[in-house]
């Protein structure tokens, strides 16, 4: 039997995972012939004017946002009784799935993912975004070894949201949340660094930083600060848990100055393995104030998607709509549970996503996330261009 087609193009191959809000499928872009990750949302999130407004306002926050480390964007497509976000497929794995029970990574690979991740959220600070929500279920590895970034549902264009919603419900990755955010304050550049550096500790350690159940708990744990990784240069230990400092001002000034502390110690550590081989300190650059250069080369522009791991999270983000952000997507990872193997480093640059400059991406959003006291309140968008979006008779919108 015919699988369906959505909005005239979508052919939908396989399902990928559900979520309280959405449903992802594998799905064939009839028009292009591309591989791409179909989000299906459920007729809560796009039913209200409201609804559908926040989406359009998400997409125009994250279509312009290219980069080798982030899952892309397509399009959004709203009809009368459908609506989806059309994303990339990456063939692979999250990182969730590859650390798996208690697996702990090489220094030189838990680096290497970690610079990554920090490549992609370097280019969406600059970009006015700030992700909320940096976890292992949010971070997929390729087939081609590069690590990617998704699930910017519970992305906001500016940097001044609370991660508790009106309704209660906490926003993030409870191992991963920052301590400001669990005390109430906005979410910033340095709360994703706060969770990049969390997600680092785990791959070091085979498990998370705090290993505690509740928010409360967690907040105390924190405060305490976490335990020394062992096993691992004192350095890179020292590194990591500066990320986790309770106080955000205590913590680096970037994600780029980080992850270029994690490379200047396992660069020169040859337990670290494919670190010498694959990284060029593509953040340090970043860090001293160069344009960012990105630490992935992408062999193909299409490269697939295909993740279920971070629909869970979906409800979450249903519950910040509460403060009018963005929900949005959850790309998906198939594949197996083969471990891709990271490749040396090639000449051959991407194609459809350039590597971000010093000008901020995209070109109407803020140049530079600003980081306000933890307990600021507010709201500061970034993009006012055209809408890809459909009205509700599913048809495009004239604005692009």
């Amino acid at each position: 039997m015919d699988q369906p087609v959505l909005f005239g193009r979508y052919r939908l191959v396989a399902p990928a995972g559900s979520g309280g809000t959405a449903q992802v499928w594998r799905a064939l872009d009839e028009r292009t012939g591309d591989e791409v990750a179909v989000k299906r949302l459920h007729p809560v999130v796009f039913g209200s004017d409201a609804g559908r407004q926040r989406l359009v306002r998400e997409f125009r926050a994250l279509r312009d946002l290219h980069h080798p480390n982030i899952v892309r964007v397509r399009d959004l497509e709203i009809g009368t009784d459908e609506a989806a976000l059309i994303l990339d497929f990456v063939d692979g794995q999250s990182l969730r799935e590859r650390l798996g029970s208690g697996t702990a990574l090489a220094p030189g690979e838990a680096v290497a993912i970690a610079s990554d991740v920090g490549a992609a959220l370097d280019a969406a600070h600059r970009a006015g975004l700030v992700h909320r929500d940096v976890s292992p279920g949010n971070v997929l590895i390729g087939m081609d070894g590069a690590a990617r970034l998704t699930d910017f549902g519970i992305a906001r264009a500016g940097t001044d949201h609370t991660a508790v919603t009106g309704s209660g419900l906490l926003v993030g990755t409870l191992h991963y949340v920052a301590p400001e955010l669990l005390r109430g304050g906005s979410a910033t550049a340095s709360s994703d660094l706060y969770s990049l550096a969390a997600v680092t500790y785990e791959m070091l350690a085979g498990r998370p930083a705090f290993a505690v159940a509740t928010p409360v708990a967690l907040v105390e744990a924190q405060r305490a600060g976490a335990a020394p990784i062992e096993n691992v240069d004192p350095a890179l230990d020292a590194v990591v848990r500066h990320g986790l400092a309770d106080d955000p001002t205590q913590r680096p000034a970037t994600v780029a100055a980080f992850a270029a502390g994690l490379q200047a110690v396992v660069g020169h550590d040859t337990s670290g393995g494919e670190i010498t081989e694959r990284l060029a300190l593509p953040l340090a650059a970043a860090a001293a104030g160069a344009a960012p250069v990105p630490s992935a080369r992408v062999r193909n522009r299409r490269a697939p998607a295909m993740a279920a791991a971070t629909l869970g999270l979906a409800a979450l983000a249903l519950g910040a709509a509460a403060l009018s952000g963005p929900l949005g997507p959850e790309a998906a990872v198939g594949g197996g549970s083969a471990q891709p193997k990271r490749p040396a480093p090639t000449d051959v640059q991407p194609k459809a996503t350039p590597a971000p400059t010093a000008t901020p991406l995209p070109t109407t959003a803020p140049a530079v996330v600003q980081e306000p006291p933890p307990d600021n309140k507010g709201e500061g968008r970034g993009k006012n261009d055209g809408d890809h979006g459909n009205d509700d008779n599913g048809k495009k919108d004239e604005g692009d």
